[in-house]
């Protein structure tokens, strides 16, 4: 199976932000002239995700995903907001091929499957997001910036993909932005626990990490601060990943 690199971009109004442990965000540029530009490399996918949406109670900046979806010719994932049927149907019809649920998911798992009757399964990606505080992880919620009390990380992956989600995104919270390494035992352990692809996020910060992840188990990656306040991009990404000895498309 072919790894999978996938830039992760940050919007809030209208612009690219990148954070660290999602706080402390800076400016990053414009959406459609770095969508365009990741498409022009080679990007298989792409996930654009309103970071204040599900927080102001409203549904993503669907200019901004129209304006994406045009740039762009690989699949689109779009989330931040998206808590009805109707939001979804709305980022389809800008441009969406598929649909990431966080925070919403958690407010209402029967959304889950709402969705993935309508849309397929594969069109499903459950947003999970984990902070490990002295060993132990827990879900977090970027909404009120803290852990999620009564439901354990791993029991709600399992629902969520129970529920009809066919993809998983597992972000390791304290790692986003760092560059310290992705989590690749957070990785490990989702990924026994479910039958569906896992895209890993957070902490990603060099090739040498990138493919030291990717022979540990790694399938798909998403990336966002590597891409952005580097001299990285996707055609180096994937030439290094493949004269690595690593299954990538080119």
């Amino acid at each position: 199976m072919l790894k999978r690199i996938i830039p992760s971009l940050l919007v809030r109004q209208g612009r690219l932000v990148k954070g660290v442990a999602y706080a402390d965000h800076r400016d990053a540029g414009r959406p459609e002239t770095t969508a365009r530009a990741h498409n022009a490399q080679g990007a298989d996918e792409l996930l654009l995700l309103d970071i204040d949406a599900g927080r102001e109670g409203r549904e993503p900046d669907l200019m901004t995903v129209a304006a994406v979806a045009r740039a762009c010719l690989m699949p689109l994932t779009v989330g931040g907001g998206v808590r009805t049927i109707e939001t979804a149907h709305r980022c389809m019809e800008a441009g969406a091929d598929k649909i990431c649920l966080t925070s919403t998911a958690l407010d209402n798992p029967a959304l889950i499957g709402q969705l993935a009757r309508i849309f397929g399964t594969q069109a499903i990606v459950l947003g999970i997001d984990v902070i490990t505080t002295n060993r132990k992880r827990c879900l977090y919620d970027h909404r009120a910036r803290r852990p999620v009390a009564g439901i354990a990380w791993n029991e709600w992956l399992k629902r969520g993909v129970g529920e009809g989600a066919g993809e998983v995104r597992v972000m390791a919270v304290e790692r986003e932005g760092t560059r310290a390494g992705l989590d690749v035992a957070l990785l490990a352990d989702a990924s026994a626990l479910v039958n569906v692809p896992i895209i890993i996020e957070g902490g990603a910060g060099s090739l040498d990490q990138l493919a030291a992840a990717m022979r540990a188990g790694v399938d798909a990656v998403a990336l966002g601060t590597m891409l952005v306040f580097s001299d990285n991009n996707i055609h180096k990404v994937k030439s290094f990943l493949k004269n690595a000895g690593l299954a990538v498309r080119l």
